[in-house]
């Protein structure tokens, strides 16, 4: 009894927690920023540098979904890129309203599924999705890095971005040994009832050509969304080059993993606006977080259809399973 109940009370703190931080960060830049200041940084936003931002940002997407697609394909889950590109704005909706970086993700896995016994595979894929993003984001983080190291203003992200870096690399070599099998059969995964995914993903690491080629597309979609965030800083004003522009987009990207706040609402904006400090005034970097926050909303308005009028359709081998479970 008392464990259900402090189970309770652990999942309405948390979100709480997170609610509390976001709230009280974005309150405290916006008055650090000033609300006329951020107003007139909004106003005289470059519109052509927005339409090229969004671009960037859809064929960052578009990556995405071409990625996700060979993952589900080479797992034995053949789907249209159309079907996928889909269920990635679904999931960009419910990143957007879920208090969670990752809820999306979830759903998505569930709605790609078209049988039971598909779960398994389709969280699987959205995991590697993620690992195999790692790669790509770890190249461009140290590649600013050290195209920076004469750019005095990047001085304070480096010791953050190196240390990113450092970590990302461990993580690879992690997920290239046995220990994820291991992990697999570990009691408390059993509970969690994360022991079939991390077992598909310790199988899967044979499969090495696959997770090249994910990685090499995670590696486009890092570049895209670099450049996508760029275009967004330049929108209001701020002259950053691409190489500082890969360090502060992967750098606050890496810090908005931590689960310290609802969807990095808050930890995002103060990373901007610490990370750009010696360029422009705060206004102008909230202004460009806020940019972000306003892509990820239409990201989120476009899926919000989709998810409505989502229809699982199945699959050859999904309809041979049931048939094959009914004549028995």
């Amino acid at each position: 009894m008392r464990g259900a109940v402090a189970a309770r009370l652990r999942r309405a703190l948390v979100p709480a927690a997170k609610l509390t931080v976001s709230v009280g960060l974005l309150a405290f830049l916006l008055h650090k920023a000033g609300l006329p200041a951020l107003a007139s940084a909004a106003r005289s936003a470059s519109l052509p540098w927005i339409v090229l931002a969004l671009v960037l940002g859809l064929l960052a997407t578009a990556a995405q979904t071409g990625q996700w697609r060979a993952l589900l394909r080479a797992i034995g889950m053949p789907r249209s890129w159309l079907r996928c590109l889909r269920l990635v704005f679904v999931g960009n909706t419910f990143n957007t309203i879920l208090p969670s970086s990752i809820g999306g993700d979830v759903v998505r896995a569930a709605m790609v599924a078209d049988a039971p016994d598909e779960r398994v595979s389709a969280l699987t894929t959205v995991v590697l999705q993620r690992l195999c993003n790692f790669p790509g984001m770890i190249v461009i983080m140290g590649a600013g890095v050290l195209l920076t190291l004469g750019n005095h203003e990047a001085d304070r992200a480096r010791p953050i971005a190196t240390l990113g870096v450092v970590a990302g690399v461990a993580g690879l070599v992690i997920c290239t040994t046995p220990l994820l099998g291991w992990l697999a059969q570990r009691r408390l995964v059993h509970v969690v009832r994360l022991n079939g995914v991390l077992q598909k993903l310790h199988d899967f690491r044979v499969e090495r050509r696959v997770l090249l080629l994910a990685s090499g597309r995670g590696t486009a979609f890092w570049s895209l969304t670099v450049l996508n965030q760029w275009a967004f800083m330049h929108a209001v004003g701020i002259p950053i080059s691409i190489p500082y522009a890969a360090v502060v987009a992967t750098t606050v990207n890496a810090i908005t993993m931590l689960p310290i706040s609802i969807n990095g609402y808050g930890v995002r904006d103060g990373g901007f606006v610490a990370l750009l400090a010696g360029l422009v005034a705060p206004s102008a970097a909230l202004a460009a977080s806020f940019c972000l926050a306003g892509q990820s909303l239409l990201w989120a308005l476009i899926g919000l259809p989709f998810a409505v009028t989502n229809r699982r359709r199945a699959t050859p081998s999904a309809v041979a399973t049931v048939a094959a479970a009914r004549a028995a």
